[in-house]
């Protein structure tokens, strides 16, 4: 009895013994999963339900230990992981499970129980028996919500580089073809117009009028390029965007067939900085867009509002400042997703074959950014699309009485007299030159004639009665257009300068000053004529 007293004792020191190794280890075990600062979470496959985390991988999801480890695990997994991450990893685990692999890896969104999204990294493994079945489920979670954020900027900044380069690229492409292909369409339709006008034959102006007509066509194509690569020279002063957003109104709703009602909430207060052909052109575009999305009709409101760019509220693409904001809204088939990224890209379109050159968003954002602006999309499927243009707003109060060139033909111009004004007309091709002298001399100007800056000044000098008017290309040999303006100025500080170019390049292009106006290639016969006999006409600005 002694002995067997003695054993028991010895038997209730050693459990107790045990007993207390066993606690410290599991309190050293804890606190060593508690200190660790990635997350661990053991689960049991064959009880369905978790055995054991950390505080870690409490803390990264926002619940406390004991309702974390009493949650069914399908639900708990359900419930934190982001949606559209589910299927890749329920992919993965499955694989586990049959045994094709011991583990995995991936990056997915958790989703914490406050509903806020992070990014965690997780590595899951399989604890199997003999037999070879699973028994333990064992996850570690690394916090990489800030590490992925770093991931998404450089990747953002790496696709505003390629997009960089693209439209460098794009531009480059443009160029070296705008200028040549301008001019070509310049004599085609200066000649077909002048042989349309003298024609006898019924038949030889009808002929004449469809040259004219498909080279217009050619011409707004390249013209929608330029606007992509942002090639363009613009003049940007204070304009009234509320009176352009009705006056395009106005001119639409006479062309728009379908069902479509068009309404403006106008609340804009500032004048924008704007060049306002090119402001209208982008507005048109962008209703034109909306009435492509709406093929059963619906609403395309017309919005806009003074705004204010913060570091607090950051618009991408603008530096802090004053702007002013015009909007199209419309109730269409809205973008999806997959098309989203594409919808600036030049000749990207979602248009039957015929309809639609893929060019018209994307020249959108050229004349947006090229204006100091930036253009923002929200749109979901079903739901239409609402387009934000943002550019500066103006310190100046927009021009209330804008003159314009008259829209009659020359022949109503040509009185009998002898020519009064003179004009120097600079051009590098001979056969653009001699058109433009023949018509500026219809329309009783004295003409000087030069194909390059060099030759120009050396006339003009030569000349000695004062230059009435400067007619330049920009782009070309030796000095450029702007080059050749400011050297005549300095003999003639109020010259009227006329430039013309089918494409300006980057170190040509400047803010047109009050005595300077822009026509781009290629254009009619009566066009040139309206903007010099207007530009003469106009009072004489001090520059």
């Amino acid at each position: 009895m002694v002995e067997q007293s003695d054993e028991l004792a010895r038997l209730r020191a050693e459990n107790w013994r045990l007993k207390h190794e066993l606690a410290e280890q599991r309190e050293r075990y804890q606190s060593m999963l508690d200190n660790e600062l990635v997350g661990f979470l053991i689960a049991s496959f064959e009880l369905n339900r978790f055995l054991d985390t950390n505080q870690a991988y409490c803390d990264f999801l926002g619940y406390e230990r004991e309702e974390l480890l009493s949650t069914d695990p399908y639900q708990f997994w359900l419930n934190t992981t982001y949606a559209d991450d589910r299927d890749a990893e329920l992919t993965q685990l499955q694989r586990v499970v049959a045994g094709e692999t011991s583990m995995y890896r991936l990056r997915k969104r958790f989703v914490r129980k406050n509903g806020e999204v992070r990014w965690g990294e997780l590595s899951y493994s399989a604890v199997r028996d003999s037999q070879g079945r699973v028994r333990y489920g064992v996850l570690t979670c690394a916090d990489v919500h800030e590490r992925q954020h770093e991931v998404e900027a450089r990747e953002r900044l790496q696709d505003s580089l390629f997009q960089a380069q693209k439209l460098e690229t794009i531009g480059r492409l443009v160029g070296g073809v705008a200028h040549d292909f301008n001019n070509r369409l310049l004599v085609i339709m200066g000649h077909a117009d002048i042989l349309q006008r003298s024609a006898n034959q019924p038949t030889l102006a009808f002929h004449a009028d469809i040259v004219v007509s498909s080279a217009k066509r050619a011409a707004e194509l390249t013209r929608q390029l330029l606007a992509y690569s942002r090639r363009q020279m613009l003049r940007p002063q204070a304009v009234d965007v509320n009176a352009v957003v009705e006056g395009t109104r106005r001119m639409l709703e006479r062309v728009i067939d379908e069902p479509i009602e068009i309404v403006t909430v106008l609340e804009a207060q500032s004048p924008m900085l704007a060049d306002s052909g090119q402001l209208e052109q982008v507005l048109m575009n962008l209703i034109l867009n909306a009435r492509d999305a709406m093929p059963e009709g619906g609403r395309i409101t017309l919005q806009t509002f003074d705004a204010q760019v913060t570091e607090l509220a950051p618009i991408e693409g603008l530096a802090p400042g004053a702007y002013v904001a015009l909007a199209v809204v419309d109730t269409g088939s809205g973008i999806s997703p997959a098309t989203r990224p594409q919808i600036f890209e030049p000749f990207f379109t979602t248009k039957e074959i015929g309809r639609g050159t893929g060019l018209g968003l994307a020249s959108v954002e050229g004349i947006v950014r090229q204006s100091g602006g930036s253009i923002t999309v929200v749109s979901s499927e079903g739901q239409g699309s609402t387009f934000t243009v943002y550019l500066p707003r103006a310190s100046a109060e927009p021009a209330q009485v804008a003159l314009a060139p008259s829209n009659a033909p020359i022949s109503d111009y040509v009185p009998c007299r002898a020519a009064l004004e003179t004009v120097l007309l600079v051009d590098d091709q001979d056969d653009v030159r001699s058109l433009l002298a023949e018509v500026l001399r219809l329309g009783a100007y004295r003409v000087l004639e030069a194909k390059n800056g060099v030759q120009a000044i050396t006339l003009a000098e030569a000349h000695g009665d004062p230059i009435d008017l400067l007619v330049t290309d920009i782009v070309m040999p030796g000095i450029t257009g702007v080059q050749l303006a400011d050297s005549l100025r300095v003999r003639n500080a109020n010259l009227k300068v006329l430039f013309m170019s089918g494409y300006a390049e980057r170190d040509s292009l400047r803010v047109l000053q009050a005595h300077e106006q822009f026509i781009p290639k290629p254009f009619l016969p009566d066009e040139l004529f309206r903007h010099v006999n207007g530009f003469l006409r106009a009072p004489q600005l001090t520059p």
